[in-house]
């Protein structure tokens, strides 16, 4: 997200399977040998006949993380519609773990219908052991009714974690009891953030109209003209899915970003542990006050008047979108949601493996004229993480979940959940990067991605990460080096705004923030197709202002004074106090 021989453990079964990349990290670090089909004829190292994988000033990483691992099995549950997890089994770094540390994960699927599935657990008191979720509503109602482990005994007693993932960012994980029940997942212990939202462009396209200038919103829109005159069965302009309950519309988040200095898509979003609120001094504003908002509603709905973006944004799934891109159906397509190291990744390298001059491109996000480009962020990012594992009371040995965790999230673990054993990809490591053998630099990119190595990271430790993989990346031919890791250190990473003092402002469902809140959102989702189907200008501005109406009505400037309430307290914190 460099590797010298053979990929010994890479068995044919293995490289049929197909798995999910890390959320906030580029995927990197997998398993193919040079002719992807060879058998399995060594067993894997482990870290401890290799050079460690440490990262220099981290004290977190030494062989006592690995030492105090105790043997457990535990089931797993991921909170997502989107996500299907394969069999611990089948992942090397699954068999990996279960050989040398006698720990097994059993995953518990959603079947694309997750708040059902929790739900159906918790009436019946048969949660999983461990529950990955995004901050927020669940997890308090799952805390509030005592079925959570708090963790703060085992902090004394595995203090390597808090050095990994640093006292600030638990103490901002507590609940209002003052307690830690929560383990971050791909948290942030550094200078450097991440992100992976980004602007694709169809190279093959681009390059055959000339590669006009693509920076402004007025370049954009007259590059998608000329797509759509000269493509006309491409889909000029087209986005990720709409998120959460229908509220978080992509196209707008990411053109926002681009319609003021300081922007990002969280300000706008009305969904579960967003802004839904602009910065103003020590206060929140309304978005339907704010010009940003407008203008990227006016340019919105230009765009879909004009026949420049996809009529079935509103209805399309990930998988109808990946199929697109896949086949080069779309000219240029925008994303906040794990585009570099997600589906745009895979497209990429499907193109290319068919045809090395295909692929996409990633750009700098485009902008209004007035606006700097350094101050364009379609990307924001926490420190606390994407999301949150918790512990639950139906676990038989709690302290032995989180001594793997303790591990998993060290730079030790990291290595092997990341990068793969040893003996796949790499065959020793140098001040903590795994030095890339033939099998990875000759690694055929497409069976490369369909092992997707990575997966089960939900201990994600970014900082180790994306810096081990950035200077793995340093040693390698430009041919072989990893499309994510690329866009990511020139563009993704570079527009992306540290968030972190916005962290924890959902309100809880049954307060009566949480009742204003969620009446905005049921409304703001509504109004998102009206804005962009509107049929002219005065149609959008007059949709705003109602919107301010309504909004008020419902109880707007009360949730905002409660959320600006807690970013102020949340400043406090991250400041010490």
């Amino acid at each position: 997200m460099k590797f010298k021989k053979s990929a010994s453990l890479v068995t044919g079964s293995v490289l049929t399977l197909s798995l999910l990349l890390s959320a906030c990290s580029g995927n990197n670090g997998g398993n193919a040998s040079p002719s992807a089909s060879q058998p399995a004829s060594q067993p894997a190292a482990s870290p401890s006949e290799t050079a460690p994988a440490s990262a220099s000033d981290n004290p977190a990483d030494s062989g006592d993380v690995q030492s105090k691992v105790k043997p457990v099995e535990f089931s797993l549950f991921v909170n997502y519609d989107w996500y299907t997890a394969p069999t611990w089994e089948e992942r090397p770094q699954g068999q990996w773990i279960t050989d040398n540390l006698q720990v097994t994960l059993k995953p518990v699927q959603s079947n694309g219908a997750a708040a059902q599935k929790l739900n159906t657990m918790i009436v019946s008191n048969e949660l999983p052991d461990v529950i990955v979720s995004d901050r927020g509503k669940d997890i308090e109602r799952l805390q509030q009714a005592g079925k959570l482990v708090a963790l703060d005994p085992f902090l004394e007693k595995y203090p390597e974690y808090v050095q990994t993932v640093g006292e600030k960012t638990l103490n901002m994980l507590r609940s209002e009891d003052g307690k830690l029940y929560q383990l971050p997942n791909w948290f942030i212990n550094g200078e450097n953030g991440n992100g992976n939202a980004a602007y694709l462009v169809e190279k093959k396209i681009y390059k055959a109209l000339g590669s006009p200038p693509l920076e402004t919103w007025e370049d954009l829109e007259s590059y998608l003209k000329l797509v759509k005159e000269k493509y006309p069965n491409i889909v000029p302009l087209d986005f990720g899915e709409v998120r959460g309950e229908g509220e978080d519309v992509q196209m707008v988040g990411m053109l926002y970003s681009g319609a003021a200095n300081g922007a990002t898509p969280a300000f706008i979003s009305p969904g579960s542990g967003s802004i839904f609120g602009i910065p103003s001094g020590s206060d929140l504003t309304s978005i339907y006050k704010d010009q940003g908002f407008k203008d990227t509603a006016l340019y919105s709905s230009k765009l879909f008047r004009q026949g420049l973006t996809s009529g079935d944004m509103f209805t399309q799934t990930r998988d109808q979108i990946l199929e697109k891109l896949k086949k080069g159906q779309i000219a240029v397509f925008g994303a906040y949601d794990s585009v570099v190291e997600g589906i745009g990744r895979e497209a990429n390298n499907l193109l290319k493996a068919v045809d090395p001059e295909d692929g996409y491109d990633v750009i700098w996000p485009v902008h209004k004229a007035d606006v700097d480009r350094n101050q364009v962020f379609p990307s924001g990012y926490n420190t606390l993480g994407w999301n949150v594992n918790v512990i639950t009371t139906n676990a038989k040995d709690p302290e032995a979940i989180f001594s793997y965790y303790n591990w998993a999230s060290s730079p030790q673990g990291q290595q092997i959940i990341f990068f793969g054993p040893p003996g796949l990809f790499y065959d020793s490591v140098e001040d903590g990067v795994p030095i890339p053998n033939d099998a990875y630099i000759n690694r055929d990119l497409k069976q490369y991605d369909e092992l997707k190595i990575g997966e089960f990271n939900w201990s994600g430790n970014t900082a180790y990460v994306d810096s081990t993989k950035g200077k793995r990346e340093q040693l390698l031919p430009d041919a072989a080096q990893d499309w994510t890791t690329v866009a990511q250190t020139t563009v993704s990473f570079k527009t992306s705004r540290d968030v972190t003092e916005f962290s924890n402002l959902e309100p809880a469902p049954n307060s009566e923030e949480g009742i204003i809140a969620q009446r905005l959102r049921d409304y703001h989702k509504q109004l998102i197709p009206k804005l962009l189907f509107a049929k002219s200008d005065e149609e959008v501005l007059g949709l705003i202002d109602k919107a301010d109406e309504e909004a008020t009505k419902i109880g707007y400037d009360k949730l905002l004074a409660w959320k600006a309430e807690q970013w102020q307290a949340n400043l406090q914190k991250l400041a010490g106090n």
